[in-house]
């Protein structure tokens, strides 16, 4: 393997170990580098990811199928985030779709966010519409989990983070009456704007480390 390759994974995998919510056993990242498709193997431990920790994945018998077909389509998607982290996994619960109230959600993630089975027309329906899906828990060995996506590693992690917050946000605001959604067209607004003008940080980072 690369060792950009694998310095780009260990990067990110040492972001999401710092999260309160980091557990190993329910982490997983998938990426399009240089041509080919890699991902994080079951339990490895991203605060001290080595490179045995990182396969190709192109396996066909998988516990994560759907994600694997997602990340080798084009369809601009060149990683993923496989997470369960807390409040996420609470809103996944409710079966109803988490509507940004935040002006980050709406630009970074999407308007509303669906819980859905694990399939894939299902999934790829999601992921259309935002840059993250939760998915019911009765799926997927019966736990439910989070995916996000980006055109690279920096904005999945991303997604996922601002998923988080927005999640924790919208049940805390439960107690006081509920928070207040923010207009479709002018979250669908800001979510243009933002996909056609990402900020310079963004950019040079897709010039490193998206897919070539």
């Amino acid at each position: 393997m690369d060792n950009n390759i694998y310095e780009i994974i260990e990067k990110y995998a040492g972001e999401l170990a710092a999260m309160e919510s980091y557990d190993c056993n329910t982490w997983k990242l998938l990426v399009k580098l240089g041509g080919s498709c890699y991902e994080t193997i079951d339990g490895a431990d991203f605060a001290a990811l080595t490179q045995d920790d990182i396969g190709t994945a192109c396996g066909e018998d998988s516990v994560h199928p759907i994600e694997r077909q997602i990340l080798q389509a084009d369809n601009g998607i060149n990683a993923l985030v496989l997470s369960r982290t807390p409040y996420c996994l609470q809103a996944a619960k409710q079966g109803r779709p988490l509507t940004a109230t935040l002006d980050d959600m709406a630009q970074i993630v999407g308007y509303q966010v669906q819980t859905v089975s694990y399939e894939k027309e299902a999934v790829d329906t999601a992921l259309k519409k935002a840059t993250g899906c939760f998915i019911k828990e009765k799926d997927h060995a019966k736990k439910g989990f989070t995916i996000t996506t980006g055109r690279n590693l920096y904005e999945a992690v991303v997604a996922l983070t601002v998923l988080e917050k927005s999640a924790e946000v919208n049940l805390k605001a439960k107690a006081l009456g509920g928070a207040k959604p923010l207009p479709k067209i002018e979250a669908d607004l800001m979510r243009m704007i933002y996909k056609k003008k990402y900020s310079v940080a963004e950019q040079e980072v897709k010039s490193k480390e998206g897919d070539a």
